[in-house]
């Protein structure tokens, strides 16, 4: 599935990459996240709470950079202009 950067909107496959291939962002967001409980600021399956900069900011060691249990949102945010 390709998604666009949260930071340059940038196009990647996000079964491949943890990384935007041009500004080097996190890809898998927990706030992008179906899983994510956006008023508890917690993932449902992991049972975990998270501050809104983790959440939105990952860094590579952040819970969302490998989580098994992610599912991008499609309606987490709006789609890129075309």
């Amino acid at each position: 599935m390709e998604i666009a950067c949260p930071k340059c909107g940038a196009l990647n496959w996000l079964e491949n990459e943890k990384q935007c291939h041009l500004c080097q962002a996190v890809l898998r967001r927990c706030i992008d996240c179906h899983n994510f409980d956006r008023s508890r600021l917690r993932c449902k399956p992991l049972n975990y709470d998270m501050t809104a900069r983790e959440a939105e900011q990952p860094s590579l060691l952040s819970t969302s950079t490998s989580c098994r249990f992610y599912i991008h949102g499609a309606s987490a945010r709006p789609a890129p202009p075309a």
